[in-house]
């Protein structure tokens, strides 16, 4: 950061993420305010529990079936204010991924489509997630519905023969046109574009190299997917960019830990269990500039286009476990071993969009949501997924700004009513806590133990302790009026 101090939007300030939507109508406008403000404040509870009254219920109802309220007129403002936030920092990173919403039990909402099987029925969303180099969550830079159509569902081999325009796929192509327009708008910022193996479409790379002839690209880490052939190879070497890479030069070697994992991934279309071992891995990094061969587009010759391939192997890997490899590609030149490890360190930013997409799934509850329509349910979303990006900017301010006064963040009857709660065996507490000591109270009251070997509260612990204290707040608030 340019040597900016974070600005922690308190209640007021996280309102103004939504104060200038365009929706047609000023008391909508006010409106939309109460609702963000009610849901902020119980991020894990139905919006009818949250509005806290029949009259508030109806009211939020009402605005979320409005047909000029939608997801991208809700979105705008929070973009400005997201564009802000990344001004103040020599790096950003805007990381691309996809993650389906289940509403199978939700029988009476109209305009669901299929997920992986017809009797699921949902939606997916495309999010671009906004953080600093180091870490600190900026905002959603655009959240895109995608809802599949039952009658093409099954047509694998006729969608093959579309134009990439039309397929699912090409979301990742739009996924960096949108990222190069946030370049654009700041041209002192260093932006970076980070996809998992979806994103591996040669589209991309032509987007970057037009950008490249007009003077302002945004750089881009894509972690590869095809085994692409290569031009301009000499006789002996390898043709294919997997092969070439295991014999590019090497840079060097690297050394991190990784914890112990339980999880899954896909054996010839069947999902099987996997497990990780914690321990201490060392990769050896090679790296070189290819030129892959352009794939053929009907009615259209693609141009070729030059950048740099990356490969971090794990070279003595424990028996029985499979080697940490990865293979990323990029705009960035890579000739030394520094420039390749702030290549992978920017790539690992792309798992704070899996925490994103985590929160708003568990701690905002999003799946159980009950709307009659699609169009309500993805207006719903939005305003969630702005309030996930403010549950992990608390978390990442608690860690990185811990002197900071806790009312630069919250309300005085949130802290002041915590607080009493918490401290009420212990008197000699006194005083307005700082951000990260009122961080550890929200984190006890959301189950956190708060050990020396615990660390920090997590998103999870914040969420659940932000619900109870919105109630001692309220209590708060009753108790002091009277």
């Amino acid at each position: 950061m340019r040597g900016v101090r974070p600005h922690a939007p308190m209640a007021e300030d996280f309102i103004s993420e939504f104060s200038n939507a365009d929706l047609k109508d000023l008391r909508r406008t006010r409106r939309l305010g109460n609702v963000v403000a009610a849901m902020a404040k119980a991020p894990g509870l139905s919006i009818s529990a949250a509005c806290g009254g029949s009259n508030e219920t109806i009211a939020a109802y009402r605005l979320l079936n409005c047909e000029d309220v939608t997801p991208a007129a809700l979105l705008a403002p929070h973009y400005q204010a997201v564009v802000k936030r990344c001004a103040q920092h020599a790096c950003v990173v805007v990381s691309q991924d996809t993650t389906e919403f289940d509403y199978s039990h939700m029988k009476e909402t109209e305009g669901l489509g299929p997920l992986n099987e017809e009797y699921r029925r949902g939606f997916f969303m495309h999010s671009l997630y906004v953080v600093s180099e180091d870490g600190l969550p900026l905002g959603v830079l655009s959240a895109e519905m995608i809802i599949r159509n039952d009658e093409t569902f099954r047509t694998a081999a006729a969608r093959k023969h579309l134009p990439i325009e039309e397929k699912e796929s090409f979301r990742w192509v739009e996924g960096y046109r949108k990222t190069l327009k946030l370049a654009r708008s700041m041209p002192e910022c260093e932006v970076f574009s980070i996809s998992d193996r979806e994103g591996d479409i040669f589209e991309v790379f032509e987007a970057w190299q037009l950008a490249v002839e007009e003077g302002l690209p945004a750089e881009w880490i894509i972690r590869a997917n095809q085994d692409r052939a290569l031009t301009g190879m000499l006789e002996d070497d390898p043709a294919k960019l997997f092969a070439a890479l295991a014999e590019a030069p090497v840079l060097g070697d690297i050394e991190f830990k990784v914890r112990a994992k339980k999880g899954t991934k896909k054996v010839k279309g069947s999902t099987v269990q996997t497990s990780r071992k914690g321990r201490t891995v060392c990769q050896t990094i090679r790296a070189m500039k290819i030129t892959p061969r352009p794939p053929a587009r009907k009615g259209k010759k693609m141009k070729e286009v030059s950048f740099w391939a990356i490969l971090a192997d794990e070279t003595h890997p424990p028996a029985g476990q499979d080697p940490i490899r990865w293979i990323l590609l990029t705009s960035k030149e890579v000739t030394t071993l520094e420039e390749a490890r702030r290549i992978l360190n920017l790539y690992l930013r792309r798992w704070d969009i899996e925490v994103f997409h985590r929160v708003l799934k568990t701690g905002c509850r999003v799946e159980r949501i009950q709307l009659k329509t699609v169009e309500a349910l993805t207006c719903a979303l939005v305003i969630y997924a702005v309030i996930a990006w403010r549950i992990l900017y608390l978390t990442h301010l608690g860690r990185t700004c811990p002197d900071m006064p806790c009312s630069c963040v919250f309300e005085e009857e949130e802290w002041k009513a915590a607080c009493a709660v918490v401290r009420r065996k212990n008197k000699k507490s006194t005083g307005e806590p700082t951000l990260s000591e009122f961080i550890g109270i929200i984190g006890k009251l959301g189950g956190h133990l708060g050990r020396k070997s615990d660390g920090p509260p997590g998103p999870q612990s914040i969420w659940q302790g932000m619900a109870r204290v919105r109630d001692f707040a309220l209590v708060w608030q009753v108790c002091h009026e009277e």
